[in-house]
């Protein structure tokens, strides 16, 4: 008998020999368990949220409906902020306007595709029992995080051409 085969297929035993001492692998999954979940219920929130909001003509202040204050930067600036534009397109993605969301901030409309595609995501991983790690370092989440970005910076550049057009924040 190979005794070096036998002595890497037994198992530890605790100091009275009962209970295997396995790693607790199931309590680190439970961690990830609770995170999808709450992430489930923020995206789902989030979309709820969005469908209430009245997307605002002007193209951007949607946000102004959660009681938050005026884009600081636009109106120091006149150029959008990076963000200007996200809520309200948000909003009209909610209500099935795609091309006016698209139109308002493309970016708008990726991150709402992105949200409602989170919720079978999230639900296939809880399922599946993929930790949160293995997800994020899964082979191509570093080319999807940076062309988002770059797609984010190419949505900030149209929202600042469209509202010097317009005229709007000068």
């Amino acid at each position: 008998m190979n005794n070096h085969h036998d002595k890497t297929n037994r198992l530890s035993f605790d100091q009275e020999g009962n209970s295997p001492i396995l790693p607790d692998v199931s309590n680190r999954f439970r961690n990830d368990q609770i995170l999808y979940s709450g992430l489930i219920a923020l995206a789902t929130m989030t979309l709820a949220l969005a469908r209430f909001l009245h997307p605002s003509a002007k193209g951007y202040g949607t946000h102004q409906q959660l009681g938050l204050p005026a884009c600081a930067f636009l109106t120091l600036t006149g150029i959008p902020c990076p963000s200007c534009g996200l809520t309200t397109s948000f909003a009209h993605a909610a209500r099935l306007h795609f091309y006016q969301a698209f139109l308002t901030q493309p970016f708008g409309l990726i991150a709402f595709c992105l949200t409602v595609a989170s919720l079978p995501v999230f639900a296939f991983l809880i399922r599946r029992r993929i930790s949160w790690q293995e997800a994020i370092l899964s082979r191509g989440v570093h080319t999807l995080f940076y062309l988002l970005l770059i797609l984010y910076l190419v949505s900030w550049l149209y929202k600042i051409v469209m509202v010097r057009m317009q005229g709007i924040g000068s």
